[in-house]
């Protein structure tokens, strides 16, 4: 356990830089907003294009990863919308509980999969996010415009809504993480990787990815928009730390699946929520000021739930 801790321990203190060099606007005004479209835009697409192009895609876990994984976004899900129904709260709230539980932040499950499982724990990380990130983010958009929508005005004053496919395509097409993950396993599958001076180039900007995330997340928290969170934010939360890896847990128990394939599984269960679900909130008509505190309290708790969950995943699966 000790020796877990001192691993995660360089994550948080990473995280926590992060908040205090924009609590004190260091080292200028408006850094960290640049910082966070780099990590987002450069960084972590050549980070997830590099791992993605290394993917073994003859693996027989492959198939079974996706199961695992896609089952712990369906039930997770039916229990968040259960969850949101019996405390009635609003569409926006609900999609925004929604987002709480089934998003998970990518960059700390990758720094945490290198610390402690080094290159091959990375080489899964990148396999389950070249899942999950499509799957949720298409799971996403559906359920909130099904939800609420996405109101705009047009000529004439009354508000209208964009169609699902163009909601769609602009949640998937544009998005640099997906772009780099097809990028990479279509390449790979063709067998033309690595590419002459692409896979190189990629390779050290991936070396830069990691820390710098962590601080942009770090820098994210906004301590000044948590609020009477209640009985949401705890459903929330219990369906982001508790119901997604233990559905997890259950189905690689029930595959046979342990070891190294497993904890890593198991990290996108324990990890809090993803910074970018606010501006998915505030452009599907979801609750942006209570998304904002559920990504703050989420990442403020795991830095006492992480380490225990880590170490019930490494008892359990060894």
């Amino acid at each position: 356990m000790f020796s877990l801790s001192m691993a995660i321990i360089p994550i948080f203190l990473l995280l926590m830089l992060g908040a205090l060099c924009q609590r004190f606007r260091f080292p200028m005004e408006g850094f960290w907003q640049g910082v966070d479209k780099l990590t987002y835009w450069l960084l972590f697409p050549a980070l997830l294009f590099y791992k993605t192009s290394q993917i073994d895609f003859s693996n027989p876990l492959l198939a079974s990863y996706a199961l695992i994984l896609l089952c712990a976004l369906i039930v997770t899900a039916l229990f968040t919308f259960a969850s949101a129904w019996l405390v009635g709260a609003k569409a926006p709230t609900g999609s925004s509980m929604l987002q709480a539980g089934v998003r998970f932040n990518t960059f700390i499950v990758l720094a945490l999969a290198g610390s402690l499982y080094g290159n091959e724990g990375l080489i899964y990380a990148a396999l389950g996010a070249s899942v999950l990130i499509p799957s949720v983010n298409v799971f996403l958009v559906v359920s909130m415009v099904l939800m609420h929508g996405k109101p705009s005005a047009n000529e004439a004053g009354s508000k209208v809504y964009p169609s699902l496919p163009k909601l769609l395509s602009g949640a998937l097409i544009r998005n640099p993480l997906i772009i780099s993950i097809v990028l990479g396993s279509s390449l790979n599958l063709l067998g033309v990787t690595p590419v002459p001076v692409i896979s190189d180039m990629a390779e050290l900007l991936s070396k830069a990815a990691l820390p710098m995330v962590l601080l942009a997340v770090g820098a994210s928290v906004r301590l000044d928009v948590i609020r009477s969170v209640g009985m949401t934010f705890v459903l929330s939360t219990m369906a982001r730390f508790m119901v997604f890896p233990a559905v997890i847990g259950g189905m690689c128990w029930w595959l046979g699946m342990t070891g190294l394939p497993a904890l890593v599984a198991i990290l996108f269960g324990v990890v809090p929520t993803a910074t970018s679900a606010y501006a998915l909130a505030r452009q599907l008509g979801g609750d942006a000021e209570r998304m904002a505190a559920y990504i703050t309290l989420q990442t403020i708790l795991c830095v006492v739930t992480l380490p225990a969950s880590v170490w019930l995943s490494q008892w359990v699966f060894g």
